[in-house]
């Protein structure tokens, strides 16, 4: 009965990790998205020199902007992660066949 517990755990890791992964791949699309409207947006006011907004609304969009680069990459890195975990479990499973 040991295998019997330890394949519940392992398909139980395993939608925990389908879960995650949808999750960061979600994420990533909808940040990508947003990220990539709001960097048009910048450089066409910095190329245009439309001064649409005030410089401190600048400066807050640029932090923001930076900061949804930094999760992008983080979710990018974790979905990597996942997918790399995973392949190493069934080149495993491969293995012990």
């Amino acid at each position: 009965m040991p295998n019997l517990k330890m394949a519940c755990d392992t398909m139980f890791l395993i939608m925990k990790r389908d879960f995650l992964e949808k999750i960061t791949i979600t994420l990533v699309v909808n940040l990508i998205l947003v990220f990539a409207a709001g960097t048009i947006l910048m450089f066409a006011n910095a190329f245009f020199e439309w001064d649409l907004f005030p410089p401190f609304t600048e400066k807050l969009f640029y932090f923001l902007a930076s900061a949804i680069f930094v999760i992008i990459m983080s979710c990018a890195a974790i979905n990597m992660m996942l997918n790399i975990s995973r392949i190493a479990f069934f080149l495993e499973k491969i293995a012990l066949k």
